[in-house]
């Protein structure tokens, strides 16, 4: 059945799934008190994101391994939703375990617990690569070649100048205005550093392991790149909606967000050059500017934004990241990642996804 003939005889269906996912979105609004426009357009967005990808799964079933094994793929090994639905799996079995013993003991306080949720991640990743996949751990997107440093050096600069352009753009305007924090020294200043790269590294490198690491890598064997892009990115966007401030335009250019480090994962086959991108935009956007991100403003910053100016430009309380400027810079390099033909591969990605034997599972790294 082809896309007009889908759409012919499910129009009904497709509609009352729209506005179900619109609706949805707006009394969730509703209950936390927020915009509800923004969420119904919000909630009429990702349906239709979802829908999308829904269809290019549909169109690309048949021609993904044998249709007589809902479990296994034509290579005898699980097939990729099963893989996803057991990383999920895993990573809330771990993080209900280690949260309980973490809180039992003391060990870790309570408002350490996002970093502890990345720390489960890495652990459910290396499980389920090393003993569902039968691969290297390095076949995540983390492989050992002469080009680490410059692929992370490229994608930091990237970043930096991406929301450094939106943040100068926003300050040459007036729309919004900082002053030095007070009661600041070199030794503050310096400490603030090493804590907001301390944490935006972290923090980085986490959400990349979930959204471009072993789920995003899963969905490409069963999917492909286009359906598996479209899928995370929803997902990306979705996750942000419960932060402060999220409304449409935040939501739309977290997605957007979510394509273009993708795009940057599938370029290079590794995580190095996204996690560039994502780390040096989230430290040079609050360390730097100043500015929220996310809706989420910390203390351990140079200045203090003391206006918001208009708010379709700046995000208001959200951050940069809720305004138009934004918009225009990451459709701009997603645009740039399509068409470049200089990023490419720096190392032989298939060798790396290689299974090993059984057998062979005590020798392998």
């Amino acid at each position: 059945m082809n896309i007009p003939d889908f759409f012919l005889r499910y129009w009904l269906l497709i509609a009352l799934y729209q506005a179900t996912c619109a609706f949805a979105s707006s009394a969730v609004a509703d209950r936390k008190r927020r915009d509800q426009g923004y969420w119904f357009l919000s909630g009429l967005v990702l349906g239709i994101f979802a829908l999308a990808a829904v269809i290019i799964v549909k169109r690309r079933s048949e021609e993904l391994a044998p249709k007589n094994n809902l479990l296994l793929d034509s290579e005898h090994y699980l097939r990729s939703g099963w893989r996803v639905t057991l990383f999920l799996v895993a990573i809330i079995a771990i993080y209900y375990i280690s949260a309980i013993l973490a809180k039992l003991t003391g060990v870790v306080p309570i408002q350490s617990f996002y970093f502890l949720f990345y720390i489960d991640v890495i652990i459910a990743t290396y499980l389920l690569i090393r003993f569902v996949d039968r691969r290297r751990f390095v076949s995540v997107g983390i492989p050992y070649h002469g080009k680490i440093w410059k692929e992370l050096l490229l994608g930091f600069l990237i970043g930096a100048v991406m929301i450094g352009a939106v943040g100068g753009v926003e300050l040459a305007a007036g729309a919004i205005k900082l002053n030095i924090r007070p009661g600041q020294n070199w030794l503050l200043v310096i400490r603030n550093f090493g804590l907001s790269f301390i944490f935006f590294g972290f923090f980085a490198m986490g959400e990349e392991l979930v959204f471009r690491g072993y789920p995003f890598q899963a969905l490409i064997d069963g999917t492909g790149a286009v359906g598996a892009t479209i899928l995370m990115s929803i997902f990306f966007g979705a996750m942000h909606l419960a932060n402060p401030s999220a409304d449409f335009l935040s939501t739309l250019n977290t997605m957007l967000a979510g394509v273009w480090l993708s795009l940057a994962y599938l370029k290079t086959r590794a995580l190095y050059f996204p996690f560039g991108m994502h780390f040096s935009w989230n430290l040079v956007q609050s360390f730097f500017l100043s500015l929220p991100v996310s809706g989420l403003l910390t203390n351990r910053t140079i200045f203090v934004p003391t206006d918001y100016g208009p708010y379709w430009l700046t995000g208001g309380r959200y951050g940069p990241e809720a305004g138009v400027g934004t918009t225009v810079v990451i459709a701009a390099a997603i645009a740039y990642l399509l068409i470049s033909k200089k990023i490419k591969p720096a190392y032989d990605y298939e060798a790396t996804r290689q299974r090993f034997a059984v057998a062979d599972r005590s020798n392998a790294a």
